[in-house]
């Protein structure tokens, strides 16, 4: 669920409208004022179709709801197209090439705006986790800002001609602070770094990651620390055969990957499902349903280990990009699991991009 406002324009009257989004922005709430007792409802096919299910109170014309639409597709496009993006740091080397990747990247997805956040809170957390706020006693307001102005000029290089950096530094809890700047800033990515003990093969992906994919309200884009940019050409996204249209975020992936133009390849994780099975059928369907249109290619592995699968796959056709759904069922759990193979190790080239399942 998101909620943000729109103007449109009704006949002679330019109005505002409060618009409530579910189901990954698939159907819409519209208010001309707050708890209004008989709201607007709009329905959005995974297509883009629009449907009027409720005209509530209104006397709008067709006409009219066709600008109301336009004006919640232009809002939805700034946030799928990362005008806006949110780069998460805590100075250390891991977290600079995060920073320095994420800027890079600002010129393949024209964003207009990168904020650079760190939180000083005072927290510990253990060394080999992921970490945007710093381990240990909280560093003072001055010396943070003093670090955070030191990144921007660092990145001033790196980014779009035509993008502008800010920075942010407070002492608010990690997730609270990225999510309500996300809500505020109508950001469409949020990037963090990894960070470790120097032994790969230890935890590759800590607690505070996985925080963060579980919390942040954004797309998670997790940037390793041997990851360097380069212009995003192949995107694989990662999925299995359960709830395909039910838990999927179409609308957000399809124009993040128009926004690099990437060839998207599609690996269906197979896991020793039986496509005969009338279930298994109905999913392969929709996911067909789904994505044909992009014309991406198809694939399937049944690797026992997820995530050196998918990373092995990666790998082997050369792409830039792995992108996921982390289902509320666990299914990428192993993804983040503290236990991930000593393979997985040898792919940390590979940006991993997290997709927010609906709740």
């Amino acid at each position: 669920m998101e909620t943000f406002a729109v103007k449109f324009r009704a006949g002679s009257l330019d109005l505002d409208a409060i618009v409530t989004a579910y189901d990954h922005h698939r159907q819409f709430k519209v208010e001309m004022i707050t708890d209004e007792p008989e709201p607007i409802i709009l329905d959005r096919s995974i297509k883009g179709e629009w449907q009027v299910i409720d005209r509530g109170t209104r006397n709008f014309s067709d006409m009219d709801f066709e600008q109301l639409e336009n004006a919640i597709t232009a809002q939805l496009d700034e946030i799928y197209l990362v005008k806006n993006m949110l780069v998460l740091t805590d100075f250390s080397d891991a977290a600079l090439n995060a920073a320095r990747y994420a800027a890079a990247l600002t010129q393949q997805l024209k964003t207009a705006n990168l904020i650079l956040y760190h939180s000083y809170e005072s927290i510990t957390v253990p060394a080999i986790t992921f970490a945007p706020v710093s381990p240990g006693a909280a560093e003072s307001p001055e010396l943070s800002l003093e670090k955070i102005r030191g990144l921007k000029d660092d990145l001033g290089n790196l980014i779009a001609e035509a993008t502008k950096i800010e920075v942010r530094t407070d002492e608010r809890p990690l997730v609270t602070a990225v999510n309500t700047l996300t809500r505020h800033q109508h950001i469409g990515l949020v990037a963090a770094g990894i960070t470790g003990k120097s032994n790969m093969e230890k935890i590759l992906i800590g607690s505070n990651t996985l925080l963060l994919a579980k919390n942040c309200s954004a797309p998670l884009l997790v940037i390793p620390p041997a990851a360097t940019y380069k212009p995003v050409r192949k995107v694989v996204f990662a999925c299995d055969l359960k709830q395909v249209s039910a838990s999927t975020p179409v609308h957000a992936i399809k124009s993040f990957v128009h926004a690099l133009g990437a060839k998207l390849l599609i690996l269906n994780v197979d896991r020793g499902e039986k496509h005969t099975d009338p279930d298994t059928i109905k999913e392969i369907t929709d996911l067909h349903q789904i994505w044909d249109n992009e014309q991406p290619e198809h694939h399937y592995t049944d690797h026992e280990d997820i995530a050196e699968g998918i990373m092995d796959f990666a790998d082997q056709q050369h792409a830039e990009l792995v992108i996921t759904v982390p289902k509320a069922y666990g299914f990428f759990e192993s993804i983040f699991h503290r236990s991930m193979t000593n393979k997985l190790a040898y792919h940390t080239h590979l940006p991993l991009l997290l997709f927010k399942e609906d709740q």
